[in-house]
């Protein structure tokens, strides 16, 4: 496996440590790509296996260190991990799912087994913990440390720098697309392997007695898969978050994804760009939880696309290449290109700003104009509620209190009403300050796709990024885009939504068989 200069920048060293010939595996820490198809990380680790001649341990860890730990978010993972093990064991490689029950003791691990590894391999990841843990493996692992960038089609390092709007990504895109796409991790770093890339099992038990480390039991996280009082009992010593409980009829894992990719594709796909933004029969992907748990790539999603529509890169309008033309220039249908703008150009753009931007989840990371229009803003008079009534959907809208308990109850919010609901909670709160925390504190909390690029994207767009200034100027908003409780009405049909996410609705029918 020969990497091209394009291939290698999406690995990149984080130590100046070199490898150790004498170390007993390659070492992939799986924080953020958690799966085995379409991740860089793997195939960097395939490379090395073969060419060191040692087998591979891929230790997926969950923490409970950070601070949205809860029920929802272990049990998301829990079930990926379940998934992870029968599709690592097919393909012949060791992996070992690990959750801490202890606050740090992932950290202790991870510095014991890089003392044991010939090279440690981590996802690059740009925000929250993933960032924070893949930081402090550079300064604990005792080998040389590489990340691997598997989070889309194109690579972060090739912007060289952030971009401000979609407009400016998407000519980045479309430049850009002939060399990705020729770059792409492998669906399967073992396809052409023949050889078994495992540990010993024995060595592994000898291995953890000697760091003094317990494995997880696997009992046990069949037991926290199952959701219900089952998994609630199994998570009850745990100084996690208790109230937030997981979904139980949305189960995390690749099989799961993969199904619910094969509905997408098949069926919703086709009435995308008319559909998208329906209440009534939305024709949304329903990924986005798997994309940011990482047990399905975006990039599968697309390649999938591409093939089921016999798609090739000379149907592109050349043209039209490098203008950041929004459609039209893939030469398809409307709907795919509608949904390849969302999973590439505005998915990518969160990445993109949060990799070049540390401060991508503060309100310094506005546009200036966003910044001077709401501070002019700031003192305007305003309906106000607390951070408890809000986080409670205890307000007198009942259109947003909808897309709260929708939030509450199944950690999404549909696709336009999320928009809805990061407008109102900017005109509610205090100041546009505490509206960007009080939508961080609640989305990450709640949201199975929160603590992501993408999402801290939507959040601080309600605030102005990646817009431009609006008018005519308003109260509490000044010229940031502006919404209301009458303009989704007259754009949606929300009586059945409203309905159907009232306080005392049992789980509606459609959640229940996705």
């Amino acid at each position: 496996m020969v990497m091209t200069h394009e291939k290698a920048s999406r690995i990149r060293k984080l130590n100046s440590l070199e490898t150790n010939a004498k170390g007993d595996f390659i070492l992939y820490w799986m924080t953020s790509s958690r799966r085995f198809h379409y991740n860089s990380a793997m195939d960097r680790a395939v490379e090395l296996s073969l060419e060191m001649e040692k087998p591979i341990m891929v230790v997926e860890c969950m923490s409970i260190r950070h601070e949205w730990a809860n029920e929802r978010i272990l049990a998301f993972t829990v079930q990926g991990m379940l998934d992870n093990s029968k599709v690592f064991a097919k393909n012949k490689i060791t992996y070992l799912p690990w959750v801490e029950t202890h606050k740090d003791d992932g950290v202790d691990l991870l510095k014991k087994l890089s003392g044991h590894a010939c090279a440690v391999i981590i996802d690059d990841y740009p925000t929250y913990l993933p960032r924070l843990v893949m930081e402090r493996a550079a300064v604990i692992c005792k080998v040389q440390l590489e990340a691997a960038d598997s989070n889309g089609i194109l690579p972060m390092s090739w912007a060289g720098k952030e971009h401000l709007t979609a407009y400016s990504f998407r000519k980045h895109v479309q430049r850009s697309m002939a060399d990705a796409l020729l770059n792409l991790p492998l669906r399967n770093s073992m396809k052409d392997v023949d050889k078994n890339l495992m540990i010993d099992e024995l060595e592994m038990v000898s291995l953890f007695t000697a760091i003094e480390i317990q494995f997880t039991p696997l009992e046990w996280l069949w037991r926290v898969a199952e959701t219900g009082k089952i998994s609630q009992e199994a998570m009850a010593p745990l100084d996690i978050d208790h109230e937030v409980k997981p979904v139980k009829k949305i189960p995390g894992g690749r099989f799961e994804a993969k199904r619910r990719m094969e509905i997408f594709l098949e069926i919703n796909l086709k009435r995308y760009s008319s559909g998208r933004n329906s209440t009534e029969d939305p024709a949304g992907s329903t990924l986005s939880p798997f994309f940011h748990f990482g047990h399905l790539s975006t990039i599968e999603v697309v390649v999938q696309l591409f093939e089921r529509s016999k798609w090739t890169y000379d149907m592109t309008c050349f043209e039209d290449m490098g203008k950041g033309t929004r459609a039209g220039w893939w030469g398809l249908s409307e709907s795919e290109e509608s949904f390849l703008d969302q999973i590439i150009t505005w998915r990518e753009l969160g990445f993109n700003f949060a990799h070049y931007r540390r401060d991508h989840k503060s309100i310094d990371s506005i546009p200036n104009w966003a910044k001077k229009s709401l501070s002019e803003h700031a003192d305007d008079d305003r309906e106000s509620y607390s951070f408890e009534d809000i986080e409670n959907a205890n307000t007198d809208n009942d259109v947003w209190n909808a897309a709260q308990r929708e939030l509450l109850r199944t950690g999404i919010i549909h696709n336009y009403m999320r928009m809805f609901w990061g407008k109102k909670i900017l005109e509610w709160a205090p100041n546009p300050n505490t509206a960007a925390d009080w939508m961080i504190r609640i989305n990450d909390r709640w949201a199975l796709d929160g603590r992501d690029p993408n999402s801290y994207t939507g959040i601080f767009w309600v605030l102005g990024r990646h817009d431009r200034a609006w008018g005519p100027e308003r109260p509490v908003f000044g010229k940031v885009r502006y919404m209301t409780t009458e303009s989704a009405r007259r754009k949606l049909k929300l009586k059945n939504y409203i309905s159907r996410w009232s306080e005392n609705a049992p789980l509606p029918k459609e959640i229940q068989r996705l």
